[in-house]
């Protein structure tokens, strides 16, 4: 019987791809450095390759001397576990990840660039880079500390016409009331398409649908099937293991709302996320996976984005091969801190000023993102005030 005969968990501390990216994402309370690849070797001798951020070793021993077939869609193995495993059987049996999940719905698949908040300058930057690199479509954070008008004016002036904006608030407009008078505003800008969370839509379904009839452009949630059945919004943010996706796929399709997948990786879990989306008929808006920042992809041959879209590649398994290079060249003790952990536990200050109405300023100054990040979001300081800034010193 085959089996899964072996897992090796490789920590990576894989550098941004510029400084740039780096000051803002060491500064933020998101993701690092760190990834975790897994290499997953069956009975047969056939290597598959999965990821993820977080360390999923304490699910390696129930894997062990399972039969890889039985499973790959168990959601319980972790998120780089299956994705190995599915690696590994589409290489033996000789078919793709996407014709191991199901039938093919679409040949290329969409593909949005990401940042973190930054400065105008910094994100004018940014999708300079991503137009080069074949983008379409940007999500970019949208913060209180920072004036979005500003931010989004000086993006549009660099891009082209058609490329599409995902503004993303994580939930920092608080309420419908101080929610509508800002993407009304935003509403305006060519290049806007979705506001993402501008509160989170489940804990005020009225006022969700009392936003959606305000405003003109798209507004998506992270999935919840209590804003599905309200039908307040016009799509959803997906992630997780196959056999969820396939059921929110199912669901969504009745009710006609489309969604884009969501899950942070290299080029291996960018691959992964093509596959998906090659199946599943909802996966309609562009996909989130953040490889861009990383300076490898961890593969041999990068997947090329034309036109904001992939091809869902062909070979058996994932159908990209892993540069091992790259994994021995990156590869750390999983004990050592990554360079955003190092910055985090510096002295520096965020400061935050805020525009007054007659003209002066007031300032407030905090430790780090755990500091400011929950009054913000607790409404404790103004937000999106115009001319807002902050400054890291």
């Amino acid at each position: 019987m085959l089996t899964v005969k072996h897992i090796e968990t490789i920590a990576l501390n894989i550098p941004f791809y510029c400084d740039r990216v780096s000051r803002h994402m060491h500064r933020a309370a998101t993701h690092g450095e760190r990834v975790h690849v897994f290499r997953t070797e069956l009975s047969n001798g056939v290597i598959g390759y999965g990821e993820n951020l977080s360390d999923e070793s304490g699910s390696i021993e129930g894997v062990i001397g399972q039969n890889p077939f039985a499973c790959m869609n168990s959601g319980g193995v972790g998120f780089g576990i299956q994705m190995s495993i599915y690696d590994a059987v589409g290489k033996t049996v000789g078919v793709s990840v996407s014709d191991l999940i199901g039938p093919k719905v679409r040949d290329r698949c969409p593909i949005s660039w990401w940042d973190i908040d930054m400065p105008p300058e910094d994100w004018v930057a940014e999708v300079e880079e991503s137009v080069k690199r074949g983008y379409t479509s940007a999500k970019l954070k949208a913060r209180p500390w920072r004036d979005i008008f500003a931010q989004v004016d000086a993006v549009g002036n660099a891009v082209p016409e058609d490329y599409r904006l995902d503004i993303d608030f994580n939930g920092f407009l608080l309420n419908p009331d101080n929610a509508i008078p800002v993407l009304q505003q935003l509403d305006q800008h060519p290049n806007v398409a979705i506001y993402e969370s501008p509160f989170y839509l489940g804990t005020d379904i009225e006022g969700a649908g009392r936003l959606q009839e305000a405003v003109e452009k798209r507004i998506v949630e992270h999935y919840n099937e209590s804003c599905l059945h309200a039908r307040c919004c016009g799509g959803f943010v997906v992630g997780g293991g196959v056999n969820s996706l396939l059921s929110i796929n199912a669901l969504c399709s009745s009710f006609q709302q489309p969604f884009w997948l969501q899950m942070v990786g290299t080029g291996i879990t960018t691959a992964y996320s093509v596959h998906l989306g090659a199946v599943l008929s909802q996966a309609e808006l562009p996909a989130i996976t953040c490889h861009e920042l990383w300076e490898s992809d961890l593969l041999e041959k990068r997947l090329d984005v034309v036109d904001g879209t992939i091809a869902v590649p062909e070979s058996p398994g994932l159908g990209v091969t892993v540069d091992e290079a790259a994994l021995s060249e990156y590869q750390v003790d999983p004990s050592e801190p990554t360079p955003q952990q190092m910055f985090q536990g510096s002295d520096y200050t965020c400061r935050v000023h805020i525009p007054n109405d007659d003209g002066s300023e007031t300032v407030h100054d905090f430790n780090n993102e755990g500091e400011y990040y929950p009054a913000f979001s607790e409404g404790k300081y103004p937000g999106f005030v115009p001319g807002v800034w902050m400054e890291v010193i």
